[in-house]
């Protein structure tokens, strides 16, 4: 049975659904033919955005991304007040001219003469993602001079596409999802296009869809397989806290909605003991991790220090802020049409698909609780997807709040810290798709979401350079 009474004497149950488990010799080869293909799909979509997006770099704080990798790689980590690397300067200054009004391409190195004082005021983000891109960019340019370190460091967007793209492909196989359906829902992820920005750009969003497929795999091992080991979905909660702090939100809505089930199942003990377990080893994991690192960075913090970006996308908080923070509160599912691409790809035909990507990933959380109502095994993915969607605007207003000596908040909290959800809403849609019938939607939904990329990416081609004067 699916649902109702359970035995409390616990153990592995790979017989849950209707779906037999498949062979594992044959899942094995699935799996390889996976990761061949995943691979494929994004060296292609990777190199040929980077082709005609160009050098320039993004205006979603990449110059402090590149920054921040370029220390890593030589034995630095970034703190308050820590300025713009000269390479990375004369870099940005070179390469930065369709966003900013910058000095002229070889003329100073002095960052007060740069936007933001020049300063790295990304040096709060742990430092996981940066030393793994750092080093590897470092590698690759010492192996090939002539890909500069920028260059290198983007390319990796084919390593943490293809790797998102293939654990959530293993996601969907614990969920029972059929191979099929479950090998071709994956192709949708780069076409959010803020996990295309994320996949050709420095920047450690480039890791939300490994995260957020991770998440989806831990929930399937402690609540479709009923798996004891709480200390899995721990580690990977912590080590995700060490990438980004807003990509754990996956992590923490799992954590919730495991408590929620404990207190739920007040009839069987030793399932109850399980949920309550797991949840709090991934709370403990995600605060430990946090408040590790913060400490390590507050030891080397200058306490007259001001944030240069403090006001050009916050506001002050007047008084309490729950009045302020309260209009925000219902955006967290705009996930696919609140998005930033590099110029020349924003076009009308690309706003279109996200409007009605974004009308789809709001129905999938919510069919997969509705159809699945009987079966709290089933419904699982859109509580988390729901879930999640109310906690990363607040996590984020918190953490702003906090984080100046000014109180701060954001007017409008943008999809980009919600990119961890993203494999989640995939998920539902390819389980409410498939339990409708209509296991073809989502075959119709890959095919006309890449029709739609490719003529972006052809329009592209024949733009001419954005230059600010």
């Amino acid at each position: 049975m699916l649902d109702g009474p359970r035995p409390a004497v616990e153990g592995p149950r790979r017989s849950l659904w209707v779906e037999t488990a498949t062979a594992p010799d044959q899942e094995r080869r699935r799996r390889v033919l996976a990761a061949v293909l995943y691979t494929l799909i994004s060296a292609a979509l990777v190199l040929t955005t980077l082709h005609v997006s160009g050098q320039t770099m993004s205006f979603v704080d990449e110059p402090t991304h590149v920054d921040y990798a370029w220390k890593v790689a030589h034995g630095e980590v970034p703190r308050q007040g820590s300025t713009l690397s000269p390479e990375i300067l004369r870099l940005w200054a070179c390469e930065g001219r369709n966003t900013y009004e910058l000095p002229e391409c070889g003329t100073t190195l002095d960052p007060a003469d740069y936007p933001y004082r020049g300063e790295n005021y990304n040096f709060g983000h742990p430092p996981t993602y940066y030393l793994l891109t750092g080093l590897t960019a470092r590698a690759i340019t010492e192996v090939a001079p002539a890909v500069g370190f920028m260059s290198a460091a983007r390319a990796l967007g084919i390593v943490w596409l293809a790797a998102g793209m293939w654990v959530l492909y293993v996601a969907l196989r614990r969920w029972r999802v059929d191979p099929a359906l479950a090998l071709v829902a994956p192709a949708l992820l780069p076409l959010f296009p803020r996990i295309l920005h994320a996949s050709t750009t420095v920047n450690p969003d480039a890791l939300a869809p490994l995260a957020g497929a991770a998440a989806l795999w831990a929930a399937a091992l402690v609540i479709v397989e009923e798996d004891r080991r709480w200390w899995i979905p721990a580690v990977l909660a912590a080590v995700t806290t060490s990438v980004k702090v807003i990509m754990v939100v996956p992590f923490l809505a799992l954590a919730v909605l495991l408590l929620i089930k404990a207190v739920r199942r007040a009839d069987a003990p030793a399932i109850r003991r399980r949920f309550a377990t797991a949840a709090v080893a991934i709370l403990v994991a995600v605060l430990a991790t946090y408040v590790v690192w913060q400490g390590i960075q507050a030891i080397r913090a200058s306490g007259s220090w001001t944030n240069p970006v403090m006001g050009h996308n916050t506001e002050d908080v007047e008084g309490f802020p729950f009045s302020e923070w309260l209009p925000s509160m219902f955006g967290g599912l705009e996930l696919a049409s609140d998005y930033y691409v590099q110029y020349p790809l924003d076009i009308a035909l690309l706003r279109g698909w996200t409007e009605v990507l974004n009308a789809i990933v709001i129905g999938a959380g919510f069919a997969v609780v509705v159809a699945f109502v009987d079966s709290s095994v089933k419904k699982s993915p859109g509580w988390l997807l729901l879930i999640g969607a109310v906690i990363y605007p607040v996590a984020v207003q918190v953490q702003t709040y906090l984080a100046n000596t000014v109180p701060q908040y954001f007017p409008h909290v943008t999809g980009r810290y919600g990119l961890s959800l993203i494999p989640i809403a995939i998920g539902c849609i390819a389980m409410a798709s498939a339990h409708a019938g209509y296991r073809r939607f989502v075959g119709l939904l890959i095919v006309a979401g890449w029709i739609v990329l490719a003529v972006d990416l052809g329009n592209a081609f024949h733009m001419p350079p954005l230059v600010v004067e």
